[in-house]
């Protein structure tokens, strides 16, 4: 009996290495190799039971992490690339003005122009940024409130005679964060009043959606986006009207605002018909 306890107890040993300390000793290894930057070592443990998941979250996990530095590193080239314009800009009239433009009353007061004229598109591009990095990392909870009213709330802080609400639901209770969705609506009013037609109005359309969703429209009639545009105006800093303070990251904070609701946004834009952006929130959405 001592002998049999003893070979089955070497059984077992050998057979807990296999199946639950190797394994884990690989995630430690893979763990701590994920904390000195080397993110090469993935776990690829094909197996169903809870140290399979683990590994399977764990691997997820790794490629957000990725994809999020590949985010963060996009992000800070292209914040790179838009300041070093104005303020390469900035530097030069300076300069000039230095070395000797000041003296002239013409030279100055164009040098002066330009020199505001980039701080102010840096001061927009600063202050969109810090809405887009408020929206990626505000934990602010959900909230139920009146939809509509919100609308009008954000059309009465632009411009009420402009712009033109149409509820046609009788659902207006949403439930999701209400300071994120004024931003959405926001900035496609921003979007459209910027670029519609002269004296013309824009509509905004609250609805219910195909499948029970709360469908958003925000029209405007005015000059089609052209084709070869259709597929960049969700980037960050694409802009055609940067000479009219455009900075290209309204869009950008929409989607992102929109896809952490679970949502999606379209766009239509044709000769005569004007340019629709539709935000498509889930059927959650609905209190």
């Amino acid at each position: 009996l001592l002998v049999i306890s003893f070979l089955v107890s070497i059984l077992i040993s050998i057979f807990l290495a296999t199946t639950v300390s190797r394994p884990l000793s690989r995630l430690t290894r893979v763990a701590d190799a994920i904390s000195k930057g080397d993110r090469s070592l993935p776990l690829r443990l094909n197996r169903r039971d809870e140290i399979g998941q683990l590994a399977r979250a764990f691997d997820a996990m790794t490629q957000k992490l990725d994809e999020r530095a590949r985010y963060i590193a996009e992000l800070t080239a292209n914040i790179s690339h838009e300041f070093k314009s104005p303020l390469t800009s900035i530097r030069g009239a300076a300069e000039l003005l230095m070395e000797g433009a000041a003296d002239d009353p013409v030279a100055r007061e164009k040098f002066l122009k330009n020199i505001l004229a980039d701080s102010q598109r840096l001061d927009r591009l600063v202050t969109r940024l810090l809405e887009l990095s408020r929206v990626e990392s505000d934990p602010a909870p959900n909230e139920v409130f009146d939809f509509p009213a919100l609308v009008q709330e954000v059309v009465l802080s632009r411009s009420g005679l402009e712009v033109r609400v149409e509820v046609a639901t009788d659902r207006t209770r949403v439930h999701g964060r209400r300071a994120h969705l004024a931003s959405v609506i926001g900035n496609l009013l921003d979007n459209a009043l910027q670029h519609r037609a002269p004296e013309s109005t824009v509509t905004v359309r609250v609805s219910e959606g195909a499948k029970g969703g709360l469908d958003v429209c925000v029209h405007n009639v005015g000059a089609p986006i052209r084709a070869a545009n259709l597929l960049r105006i969700w980037d960050r800093f694409f802009t055609t009207r940067a000479d009219r303070g455009g900075t290209g990251l309204g869009l950008p904070i929409v989607v992102t605002v929109v896809r952490a609701h679970g949502g999606t946004v379209e766009v239509e834009s044709s000769e005569g018909a004007g340019t629709t952006f539709t935000v498509r929130l889930p059927a959650h959405s609905w209190a």
